[in-house]
């Protein structure tokens, strides 16, 4: 009778255990084991596909530069050159400025356009050719019959100075013309070298204090 109830109490007791087991109170079979650790890991849900952008670098277009201009600064003492040079250096370092002794300049041929009313006229006609893309010139501001003329070249010799003539007059430029310079003495000067565009437009601004300095181009070939 005793062997008789301990196995229906074994019995039991393995029927408890094969219950718990098949309630997972001991964990699964698949436990810790490699694809039940993959489907852990994986969150397909979670996952962002992060598209990469190669920046492109475009370069900037670099401008041109201005070609190299000649100005003469006459009208000036040896006091006033040197103060003009002084001044040059601290606002337009761009621009070289060198004391050229008295010399005879020899003749050749302009292309101007001829002397106008005032000042204010000269540099309303300058504003029509910087819109016409033009750098290269000057105002001749000399008392005497070119006072407030505006010189567009000087050239040796004819032929080059009225090839010149029609380039500006495709360009635009209508009321431009050939004239003859006249040999004459020059005293002692400043020659000013720089880019046109710095030329254009710093020279004026350094001679403002300079009434009586004139203006003009170099002589080809200098």
């Amino acid at each position: 009778m005793s062997r008789f109830r301990t196995v229906f109490i074994l019995l039991i007791l393995a029927n408890l255990l094969f219950f718990a087991w098949g309630q997972g109170y001991f964990g699964t079979r698949r436990d810790g084991r490699e694809p039940q650790r993959l489907a852990e890991q994986l969150s397909p849900e979670k996952l962002r596909v992060a598209a990469t952008q190669q920046a492109t670098t475009v370069a900037a277009p670099v401008a041109a530069p201005s070609p190299p201009g000649c100005r003469q600064v006459g009208g000036l003492n040896a006091a006033e050159m040197a103060r003009l040079q002084a001044q040059a250096g601290a606002q337009a370092p761009d621009l070289q400025l060198r004391v050229a002794a008295a010399e005879t300049q020899p003749g050749g041929y302009w292309v101007l356009i001829p002397s106008l009313a005032d000042r204010l006229a000269a540099e309303k006609k300058m504003t029509e050719l910087k819109r016409l893309g033009l750098a290269d010139y000057s105002l001749l501001t000399a008392p005497g019959p070119d006072q407030f003329a505006i010189s567009l070249g000087l050239f040796k010799s004819q032929q080059a100075a009225e090839e010149h003539l029609q380039a500006l007059i495709k360009r635009g430029v209508r009321s431009a013309q050939v004239q003859a310079r006249e040999q004459q003495a020059a005293g002692a000067h400043l020659t000013v070298r720089g880019p046109s565009d710095a030329l254009a437009r710093e020279l004026a601004q350094l001679l403002t204090p300079f009434p009586t300095a004139s203006v003009t181009d170099c002589p080809a070939g200098h």
